[in-house]
């Protein structure tokens, strides 16, 4: 799959935050898996990366619901797969998001980057 981002901010997680998800739907088809855990490498408004021990299906359109939690504010989306790659033991996947989160994923990243940068002064 061939995607070109083009966002203003992309904030990578120095420590990636742990996530769950779940496949929904491959193609037209609605599914119901099993919940599995991954680590969310960074995040933008519009999407985000995700590493997983799961290869998905390659050839087919995915559809993913991921949960995770940033500063007590617990997030889900539901996001469609538009790239893989291979990182060591893992894949990484990147997701973009099907409904707008823009204002909130802004709000609690500015939110985490001030306690980053607090922690560091304080560290």
């Amino acid at each position: 799959m061939r995607y070109k981002r083009h966002e203003t901010l992309r904030y990578k997680f120095k420590d990636p935050l742990p996530a769950s998800f779940k496949i929904i739907k491959i193609d037209d088809h609605a599914v119901d898996t099993t919940q599995g855990h991954g680590h969310i490498i960074n995040m933008s408004p519009g999407g985000l990366r995700l590493a997983i021990n799961l290869k998905l299906p390659a050839k087919q359109k995915v559809q993913l619901f991921v949960e995770t939690t940033i500063l007590n504010h617990s997030l889900h989306f539901i996001s469609d797969v538009v790239w893989t790659k291979p990182v060591g033991s893992t894949q990484h996947y990147g997701l973009i998001f099907i409904d707008d989160h823009h204002e909130e994923i802004m709000k609690i990243l500015k939110e985490y980057h001030k306690k980053q940068q607090s922690n560091f002064l304080l560290g």
